[in-house]
């Protein structure tokens, strides 16, 4: 089982939940990431008000993050490589009486193109799920593209910390990436150094306008880390970019 399979499979399992239970957790999982894009917005695009803004959220999942935004008036554009997560997103949104655009598609794939720009793009915990340099750069690729000129691009994003632990089923190699045994080895996170992560930015031509190391921040992998303290998780990084002046 890939990992696309694995989310395809997680999603299935989900649908017999009530749409208003499925709603709820989405609204209450995201709700950190939202504070953080409330603040980059009204930091970084004040100029817009919410009710003209045009957002992508990439790896949207059943989209609790753009149910927000949408709640504020956004345009949002869910898009995720499970077609079952975002037939629930479709769910949710209409129970809240809510209209939301979806693109299923896969962002490591380097022909993926969407028909329009966009002020805000967002990172639902994306970026470090994609453990190919290739796969990488076609994300990055679709992110610069599909920036309106004074738009910003802004993630979560898991990073290494000098002591990480590694439960059973699980291998870290020298690629700082993670492997999950999923019936095989199967490459789930890649997990930079924050020094690592700033130049990657840099090399495919993003301005970096914020750009913070949580090290006090535990992020889980998966449910498998669940219960080890944040000291030996890997630690985050919270960042907005925006297209470099041509």
């Amino acid at each position: 089982m890939n990992l696309q399979e694995s989310f395809e499979d997680f999603y299935r399992k989900e649908s017999h939940r009530s749409i208003t239970e499925l709603s709820d957790e989405a609204l209450t999982y995201s709700k950190g990431l939202y504070h953080f894009v409330m603040d980059a917005k009204n930091r970084f695009l004040p100029e817009v008000d919410w009710s003209g803004l045009s957002v992508l959220e990439m790896g949207a999942g059943r989209g609790g993050l753009g149910l927000h935004l949408a709640l504020l008036g956004a345009q949002v554009t869910l898009m995720d490589f499970s077609s079952t997560a975002l037939s629930q997103a479709d769910q949710i949104f209409e129970s809240q009486g809510l209209k939301v655009r979806t693109f299923l598609g896969d962002v490591t794939q380097p022909d993926v193109e969407l028909s329009e720009k966009f002020d805000l793009i967002i990172d639902s915990h994306l970026l470090h799920c994609l453990t190919e340099d290739p796969y990488r750069s076609s994300y990055y690729r679709l992110v610069k593209d599909h920036l309106k000129p004074g738009g910003i691009f802004l993630a979560e994003t898991m990073v290494h910390r000098k002591k990480i632990f590694i439960p059973d089923g699980f291998m870290f190699d020298e690629k700082n990436v993670l492997w999950q045994m999923l019936g095989q080895w199967t490459p789930v996170r890649r997990i930079l150094d924050s020094l690592d992560l700033e130049k990657e930015l840099k090399e495919v031509q993003f301005e970096i306008i914020y750009f913070y190391y949580y090290g006090q921040y535990g992020f889980v992998p998966h449910k498998s880390f669940l219960d080890l303290p944040a000291e030996i998780l890997p630690a985050a990084v919270r960042l907005v970019v925006k297209n470099r002046p041509s």
